[in-house]
């Protein structure tokens, strides 16, 4: 059985997504090392980029963008991960440490502009889709206790359960987040036609040889973007 599915309606938008499972996987605290680069990665970004209407202008924002608003989503009120990452990273010179699978897919997101996520796998039902909302779906957004509404037509990713793992490319629900007990997660890796192929085979590349450093695992790739 696949493991993650993406529809042709979503490749039709524009998105391209892939995901790896980590199995084996170790929660802990990130490693010095680590953080060590993701703050060497902050200070480029800092270097790089004047203002927040400069980090707007990045192509693979702007792509985003479009797409988010075919679907009839407002950038503005539910802006990209990826956004609010390098966001953060520029405004507050620093990012939370809360995990090293977390810590090493955000410094992952910051270096190829793509949008990273991971989830427990033991806690989803197979196979997880990249599509198209039907509005049907149930949907507990991360620290909720309350359900919430999804739009039709809105896109995200969704489990064999109808559950929604992740509404767009930035809001994860609570049932399937990564915690200290997670030994198996799916790794989730969003980008758009901004990327081309041997671009997002190197974004692939890198994101392997992170986990590899920084995550006890031991790692797969079930889906490449195509």
């Amino acid at each position: 059985m696949n493991t993650f599915l993406v529809s042709q309606d979503c490749l039709d938008l524009g998105l391209r997504a892939g995901a790896f499972v980590l199995e084996d996987v170790q929660i802990e605290a990130a490693s010095a090392e680590l953080r060590a680069e993701i703050d060497d990665e902050i200070e480029k970004i800092r270097g790089q980029f004047a203002s927040p209407a400069e980090i707007r202008s990045i192509a693979e924002l702007v792509r985003l963008y479009e797409i988010l608003r075919a679907v009839g989503v407002k950038p503005r009120s539910h802006p990209p991960s990826t956004q609010k990452l390098i966001d953060s990273a520029w405004k507050r010179g620093m990012l939370p440490a809360v995990n090293n699978l977390v810590d090493a897919y955000n410094l992952t997101s910051l270096r190829t502009r793509c949008s990273l996520g991971a989830h427990d796998l033991d806690r989803l039902a197979a196979p997880v889709e990249l599509r198209l909302f039907r509005g049907d779906e149930s949907f507990r957004p991360l620290g909720s206790s309350k359900n919430a509404q999804v739009n039709a037509g809105e896109f995200g990713y969704v489990d064999a359960e109808n559950r929604v793992i992740c509404r767009l490319d930035s809001l994860q629900a609570d049932f399937s987040k990564v915690t200290a007990d997670t030994t198996r997660a799916l790794l989730i890796v969003e980008s758009t036609t901004a990327h081309d192929a041997e671009r997002l085979e190197k974004n692939f590349a890198a994101t392997r040889a992170l986990l590899d450093r920084f995550c006890a695992a031991k790692v797969q790739i079930v889906a490449f973007p195509g």
